[in-house]
């Protein structure tokens, strides 16, 4: 016998002593199936069993299983799990969960965008880009914010970027950022957030996922 089952099975004896006498046989026996089971690596695969036999007798091998606990499925957001920033931010502006899921596609924890920006304007497509990437980042972070060379990047990859105007677009729009005369990542300002909110209502609607 496994010498830490055995150390187990005599803690087991200690605590029985403290259950009601009419009680202890049965105690000790449920006590020393899950010792048993737990050494042996069968536990899980008994709750498995459980889980689907119930699953059965209620009537449905369509019935989904509780999901309590485990990861939330392909493209849905869990508020509760979301950076304490996103939640103030989402609080303050009234933006949803099932907004949000509608820019990603979510899954493992990770958010690939899928969002499409509005118009065909080169500077509001840039801070569109700029302020969803922010969204993005704070997602994974907790950080609204974002780097400008991606922002580079994304603007050449949808064919909207201006080389010549792309400092300035920033400038004129300087309401909605913060730290543009420093090196680095870039931040929301409280406009800029507001303006992000605005955004993820346009391009998600407002039907709260449904």
């Amino acid at each position: 016998m496994d010498a830490n089952l055995k150390t187990e099975i005599k803690e087991i004896v200690e605590v029985i002593k403290s259950v009601p006498e009419p009680l202890q046989a049965r105690a000790f026996e449920l006590l020393l199936q899950d010792a048993i089971d737990r050494h042996s690596g069968k536990r899980q695969e008994r709750r498995d069993n459980d889980r689907d036999d119930k699953q059965h007798d209620e009537g449905g091998k369509d019935r989904k299983p509780d999901t309590s606990g485990r990861k939330i499925s392909t493209n849905e957001l869990d508020p509760d799990a979301l950076p304490m920033r996103v939640k103030a931010f989402m609080k303050r502006t009234k933006v949803t969960a099932p907004q949000i899921a509608k820019l990603f596609h979510i899954e493992d924890e990770q958010f690939e965008p899928i969002w499409t920006i509005e118009g065909t304007k080169v500077s509001k497509a840039q801070v569109q880009i700029a302020l969803l990437q922010s969204l993005h980042r704070a997602l994974t972070s907790g950080e609204f914010s974002f780097d400008r060379e991606q922002v580079r990047t994304e603007c050449q990859k949808r064919k909207t970027y201006d080389n010549t105007n792309f400092k300035a677009n920033f400038q004129n729009n300087s309401k909605f950022f913060s730290g543009l005369d420093k090196d680095g990542l870039v931040a929301l300002t409280d406009e800029g957030m507001t303006e992000l909110a605005a955004l993820i209502t346009r391009l998600a609607g407002t039907d709260n996922g449904e």
